[in-house]
């Protein structure tokens, strides 16, 4: 390849070439060195008549790359999990965690209550995922507050498939405080 930059023959190296064959004038001055991308008429490639070069456009070769390298799954069409959620052992898991923490030791602190139920919805939900539920998605809301003569109302609103997502519910209740838990369960598909 004359045409590339690396093999192409500097202008000091044609003058000595042409002294060493006896000609007076060198080359260099004689005829100019082809540009590149350019054949040795100096017309581009009547072949690609797009980019006016023989040489590939660097947006394409850069789309055919990042295209290969993507993968892609088909679509299953599968509308039941293969694992479905039994809101029984969730139940079971939010009762075990809850009791656990709460218990007629528990002493309300609003600085470490904030923390404790942080730390207790976690759990719950990191349980309730390694039972790999296939397809489903979870909230765990744990409110806990302490008696002093006042009241509580708490709502919530989903839009929501019946069939498949749901809840789950745990209150404790003592003299001194009250926790109440609430699982939401998702499907996701």
């Amino acid at each position: 390849m004359a045409d590339s930059p690396e093999k192409q023959p500097s202008k000091e190296n044609l003058e000595t070439a042409a002294k060493d064959a006896g000609g007076g004038e060198p080359a260099a001055v004689k005829e100019k060195p082809a540009k590149a991308g350019k054949d040795k008429a100096g017309k581009g490639d009547k072949g690609d008549k797009q980019t006016g070069s023989n040489r590939p456009s660097l947006g394409v070769g850069l789309a055919g790359a990042a295209k290969a390298a993507t993968v892609r799954f088909m679509p299953t069409y599968r509308l039941e999990s293969k694992n479905p959620l039994n809101k029984e052992r969730v139940e079971i898991i939010v009762k075990a965690e809850m009791n656990k923490v709460y218990t007629d030791e528990y002493a309300f602190h609003p600085k470490y209550s904030l923390h404790t139920a942080a730390q207790v919805a976690e759990e719950i939900k990191g349980r309730i995922k390694s039972a790999n539920y296939d397809r489903y998605r979870y909230i765990v809301i744990i409110t806990v507050g302490e008696y002093l003569m006042q009241g509580l109302y708490s709502m919530a609103n989903f839009l929501w498939d019946a069939e498949k997502d749901g809840f789950v519910n745990y209150i404790i209740e003592t003299p001194n405080y009250f926790a109440v838990c609430t699982v939401y369960y998702l499907y996701y598909d």
